[in-house]
């Protein structure tokens, strides 16, 4: 059976280079591409609601037509549903239904958290569902819609366990045969040297190749930053951050690495669902 790789998408830019990027991932994993669509209809029982409720139904009717149109133009298999329901639930039944290998959704540049809730709805989805996420941003480049080459995994001084949706990954390192770096961030004066961070990403199960790796360690006032320095530095076409919790909740609260990295990155970015394994 093929693997699948699940497409969140609409009719924004973002979107557009989401599905451009899931093609070119898909060629050499030998994957179908399922795009999922969800328009989500008000929950109304009076007589205006019967009304929007029948102009959204003309509404999806046409949106499935031209998603279908745009899935058979693909240049790998792919295949499109467009429902009008609750979002999660749609979100969810997909997973149930293809077990995708990743889920690829578009970042859309936003300002603010209000903007960031409604126009990149899939960020809290890796550490929700287990699954890997792949977030392409919008103003991607066309030169980088190719396969990674390079990709920087940013570790963390804990050890983790991923997911075993995330360990389902690892024929697509495999199969995509890019270097994988593991880099550690530490901040001015700080005596960071990241060798558990490595010892813990070696141990992972995500890829053999990271067995031989050398760590790669940037000096810089943030995070954030520093794994920005470090994707320019190694040339870098993606980024695979571990995601131990990135929930709206958690948002209103304080920013988060992921937060500040999604806001400015240039490169595709892969959120890995961890759990931090309690000590010995």
């Amino acid at each position: 059976m093929k693997p699948t790789l699940l497409v969140l998408t609409d009719s924004s830019p973002a979107a557009e280079q989401a599905r451009a990027y899931a093609a070119v991932l898909a060629a050499p994993l030998g994957a179908e591409v399922h795009l999922l669509h969800v328009y989500p209809t008000p929950p109304m029982t009076s007589r205006v609601g019967a009304v929007i409720q029948a102009t959204n139904a003309r509404y999806v009717r046409r949106e499935r037509h031209a998603l279908e149109t745009v899935a058979a133009e693909m240049p790998v298999p792919a295949t499109a549903t467009t429902v009008a329901t609750d979002w999660a639930e749609a979100v969810q039944q997909a997973l149930d239904a293809y077990h995708p290998l990743l889920v690829i959704a578009g970042l859309t540049a936003t300002d603010g958290l209000l903007d960031e809730w409604l126009s990149n709805r899939a960020l809290p989805l890796a550490h929700a569902t287990g699954y890997p996420l792949l977030l392409v941003p919008e103003h991607l480049p066309p030169a980088a819609l190719r396969p990674p080459r390079c990709l920087v995994l940013a570790v963390r001084e804990k050890p983790f366990t991923l997911t075993p949706e995330g360990l389902a990954l690892v024929p697509y390192f495999e199969a995509l045969n890019a270097s994988i770096v593991p880099t550690s961030v530490s901040l001015p004066g700080e005596l960071n040297t990241g060798r558990y961070g490595l010892a813990a990403a070696r141990e992972c199960g995500l890829t053999a190749a990271l067995a031989d790796s050398n760590l790669y360690r940037v000096e810089a006032g943030s995070p954030a930053a520093g794994l920005r320095q470090a994707v320019e530095e190694l040339s870098a076409d993606g980024l695979v951050l571990l995601d131990p919790g990135h929930g709206w909740v958690n948002k209103l609260f304080g920013e988060s690495i992921i937060d500040e990295v999604l806001r400015h990155t240039q490169v595709p970015v892969l959120l890995l669902a961890t759990q931090e394994n309690s000590p010995d």
